[in-house]
């Protein structure tokens, strides 16, 4: 069996606009979504307004500020902006607060939060120099996760009929199709989808011991981060009952830079530091990013 060869990338720093939940989390704080105005808007009549964790518009804006203080020297911000990939993350949360509406209100909101993901990668890309490099994760079917049983279509959740599952995957393909089609029209410089479903559905077996619950136990999400946690979180698909674990990322890195290698060749990695080479089997290729999720 032929071993794909992959660049080794040498990051000179690694930005991660990402934010976890407090330690003194409630239930009144949400996960992240692309606007979370949007969902402040669609969910008002039935839920109240809702605090979230900071949405991609305020991650954007962090970001400028953080890019503003980082770089002194004109030339050196202008060298390592060249060499930045920025992996943008979202829509977790966005499928699975609008799975609980009616189909016109879920459509609308998931359409509006589309719209304004790419409204954030314009800023991105105007603040960046020509030709800049996005990876664009699809939509992963929120039904998968542990959680979703445990809060909706299990004993004590709140969806014993299916109904929000049903909408939940009729909004992923909604979600991963205009996702598709808009980054095909997209001329601000280059975008790669990863399709994150057809990983997740390679994952049944090897190399995990456990693809139904979390290693962190449920409720423990947001504490200590040694509390409630498995004794060998590489054997779990998930880290807790939302979130796919530490080995589940590496795997999808890995799986997306063998891609990009494959697809683009060198081209997407031409300003980075690039030396040697590594088994894609062994060897996760590290990858600069500003905002990930």
């Amino acid at each position: 069996m032929a071993v794909l060869r992959l660049p080794e990338i040498k990051c000179d720093h690694h930005d991660n606009f990402a934010r976890s939940f407090p330690s003194a989390a409630t239930t009144y704080l949400k996960g992240a979504v692309v606007n979370s105005a949007v969902l402040n808007r669609t969910l008002a009549a039935r839920a109240g307004e809702m605090t979230m964790l900071s949405d991609l518009k305020t991650r954007v804006s962090q970001w400028l500020r953080f890019e503003g203080k980082q770089y002194t020297s004109s030339r050196m911000r202008l060298q390592e902006k060249r060499g930045t990939i920025f992996t943008v993350l979202f829509s977790l949360w966005d499928i699975w607060y609008s799975s609980q509406l009616n189909d016109d209100d879920a459509s609308e909101a998931i359409r509006q939060s589309i719209d304004s993901l790419f409204e954030q990668l314009e800023t991105i890309a105007d603040n960046s120099p020509t030709g800049v490099k996005i990876i664009l994760p699809e939509a992963m079917d929120p039904t998968f996760l542990p959680g979703w049983s445990m809060k909706r279509t299990g004993p004590g959740g709140s969806d014993h009929r299916g109904d929000d599952q049903r909408n939940a995957i009729q909004l992923v393909r909604q979600w991963n199709t205009a996702l598709n089609r808009k980054a095909s029209e997209w001329d601000k410089g280059q975008i790669y989808i990863y399709n994150t479903n057809d990983w997740m559905l390679d994952q049944s077996g090897s190399p995990w011991n456990n693809v139904h619950l979390g290693c962190v136990s449920d409720g423990k999400t947001g504490t200590d981060g040694n509390a409630g946690k498995c004794s060998d979180p590489a054997k779990y698909l998930f880290w807790d009952e939302m979130h796919l674990g530490p080995a589940a990322h590496k795997m999808i890195g890995q799986g997306i830079a063998a891609d990009i290698a494959e697809s683009h060749g060198g081209s997407w990695f031409a300003d980075e530091q690039v030396s040697g080479s590594k088994d894609a089997e062994t060897d996760v290729v590290e990858k600069p990013s500003a905002l990930r999720r």
